[in-house]
């Protein structure tokens, strides 16, 4: 075998591991940052609780981390890998800055799962104004400023953290599935799923994503 002169072995090779290297700067491991955030927002569910009901869940909430399945670019969701019934989802997207949030470019995302059998309990848990438990569209309101608290609660949780300040999107509520998937932050392979339980049962699940944040106790 003939090799050129022009190829140098020992100069690639370092201009390989030089790549990886840089490769691995850009794309830091976050599962330790990752599961303190999952732990804020374990923390921001129920103080939302506690506060608007004085209620707790019956034992600690169960974390876990599970792979993103894509669907043409975007996260699939289907609520019926959290319950065995008719589930009720809403989500709220952080954004980096208000930038970020006119491009529809998100770095975070909750989503919020109840079952809809239980959601009137949880509105009158959380003392949500009457509304008819029959129509859809009041019922989808409903777990939707659930998911706006829990957002926001959440949001505050990372600034004690030193997060950044982050811009939060209106809610979006939908029956078991959303069709066509949600945008969600593209450097993440996976999301965390935080379960919750009231008199013994799974009635709570709360899932989230969230890209690389700017920490102003690091810089500091």
């Amino acid at each position: 075998m003939v090799t050129s002169p022009l190829f140098d072995l020992a100069k690639f090779k370092e201009f390989a591991k030089d790549a990886l290297q840089k490769k691995n700067v850009a794309r830091p491991d976050q599962s330790e940052e990752l599961f303190t955030m999952a732990l804020a927002l374990s923390a921001a569910v129920k103080k939302v609780f506690f506060e608007k009901s004085e209620s707790k869940f019956s034992s600690e909430p169960v974390i876990g981390k599970n792979a993103i399945i894509q669907f043409v670019n975007r996260m699939r969701v289907d609520a019926r890998e959290k319950f065995n019934s008719t589930t009720l989802l809403s989500m709220v997207h952080f954004y980096k800055d208000s930038a970020a949030l006119e491009k529809d470019d998100p770095i975070g995302l909750i989503i919020v799962y109840i079952e809809r059998e239980f959601v009137p309990e949880v509105l009158r848990l959380l003392k949500y104004p009457y509304i008819d438990y029959d129509n859809d569209d009041e019922v989808l309101d409903g777990i939707g400023t659930i998911t706006n608290l829990i957002a926001g609660y959440f949001k505050k949780e990372l600034n004690r953290l030193g997060y950044i300040d982050l811009e939060m999107s209106a809610f979006k509520s939908a029956v078991n599935t959303v069709l066509d998937g949600v945008e969600y932050c593209k450097d993440q392979t996976y999301k965390y799923e935080i379960e919750f339980e009231l008199d013994d049962k799974k009635r709570l699940v709360v899932e989230f994503v969230m890209g690389v944040l700017p920490n102003t106790r690091e810089n500091g």
